[in-house]
């Protein structure tokens, strides 16, 4: 229990230093492409104010752009078209990557797509009027891109190690982190554990004298009735708390055989058939499905699920059981009609000592730990253990070991 609890909380802290880290990546790189894209823009409109050619570096011009270095490190090229899309005048003074071919191509696409402004092939364009031709600028954009993509993988890398150096640093600390939480279940742990073992001396001692008086008084006494009843209640309570409490913490040892799952099933239905009567429970035993698991386990299992039905079924209720293979591994389910079904918060049953108000009510007995065990149960087994209400208005209990 302690081992999920520290796998949760690291789990749980990773996951929000993720989920910021995204956050925080994807808006600074939706910024960083924005921004690329302006400076893209206004340098095309710098080129487009300037006649089409980025002019020789004067201190007084503005110095976003007219430089030594962006008049010989700028790739792009100009061109004029007349009114019927044909190519009057080409500037390729500032291109050396392409051919005039290739450049041909590239105009003759662009006005095809009949945009003022867009990419192809790595460089931006843009058109305008000029009376009764257009102008046309392809700017390279490949220096600006690949310094755009190696920003985003260094910040990405950055990210990594900084993901990772976290992840470190949680699980490092973690155990520290949740020291005074552990500390305190291994107390409650060991309270229950000794409360338990220590109850069971007085329980034994009362059940003896239970006996002792039912020799001299007699059997049908009301009063030696309810103590027994209420002694074989606390009885009950105490081992299953021991139960919960060492099936949690993993010290239950699990010992798989091979056996018929029908016959765990009929064999239990049997030990249930006198409080059973007043209940309709169908159960196919004819599918006969081999499972491999603890069988002391899945009987307990069955136990839990099976009494779980009998008190809260109606009188005159049904419950259902059936088997059935999913893959390599066995399904069981077992659904019984229930009062209010709309109303029990399925995702809350297995929480230990979870009993709800309106449909499991304080009139029925028990003390919310039956399912928490069935749970820890088909956990131990690395089983899966769900609850849900039908069309029929039924709980079902589904298992899969």
């Amino acid at each position: 229990m302690i081992r999920k609890l520290q796998i949760k909380f690291v789990a749980l802290a990773m996951l929000s230093v993720i989920t910021i880290s995204l956050i925080v990546f994807g808006i600074t790189v939706i910024e960083l492409l924005k921004s690329t894209e302006r400076q893209i823009d206004e340098l095309i409109g710098f080129i487009i104010e300037n006649d089409g050619i980025i002019p020789e570096y004067k201190e007084k011009i503005d110095e976003n752009f007219t430089s030594k270095i962006s008049k010989y490190s700028t790739q792009y090229f100009t061109a004029k078209i007349n009114e019927k899309g044909e190519i009057v005048d080409r500037n390729t003074q500032f291109i050396n990557k392409l051919s005039n071919e290739e450049i041909d191509q590239m105009i003759k696409h662009s006005i095809k797509e009949k945009q003022e402004l867009g990419f192809y092939k790595g460089y931006r364009y843009k058109i305008i009027n000029q009376g009764e031709s257009k102008m046309m600028v392809f700017l390279d954009c490949d220096r600006m891109i690949n310094y755009l993509v190696t920003t985003i993988n260094r910040s990405t890398l950055f990210i990594l190690v900084a993901v990772t150096i976290i992840f470190i640093g949680v699980t490092t600390f973690s155990k520290k982190i949740l020291k005074p939480m552990i500390e305190n279940i291994e107390r409650q742990r060991q309270f229950v554990t000794n409360a338990g073992h220590e109850l069971k001396t007085p329980l034994a001692v009362i059940k003896a004298d239970i006996d002792v008086l039912e020799m001299t008084v007699g059997e049908e006494n009301e009063w030696i009735t309810s103590i027994k009843n209420q002694s074989n209640r606390l009885n009950t309570l105490i081992r299953n708390l021991l139960n919960l409490a060492n099936t949690e913490e993993g010290v239950v040892s699990i010992e798989k055989t091979e056996f018929f799952i029908a016959d765990v099933i009929d064999e239990q239905i049997k030990d249930f058939k006198a409080l059973l009567q007043d209940k309709k429970i169908k159960f196919d035993n004819k599918n006969k499905i081999k499972m491999n698991a603890d069988i002391d386990m899945i009987k307990q299992l069955i136990i839990i699920l099976l009494d779980n039905a009998r008190k809260y079924t109606p009188e005159g209720g049904r419950i259902l059981i059936k088997t059935s293979k999913q893959g390599k591994k066995t399904k069981i389910e077992i659904a019984n009609e229930c009062d209010n079904p709309d109303t029990i918060k399925v995702n809350k049953l297995f929480e230990r000592f979870y009993r709800e108000d309106k449909s499991r009510n304080q009139k029925k007995e028990g003390y919310g730990i039956g399912l928490s065990i069935a749970k820890s149960i088909v956990d131990l087994h690395n089983g899966k253990i769900s609850a849900e209400i039908t069309k029929d208005k039924m709980i079902n209990f589904k298992i899969i070991i």
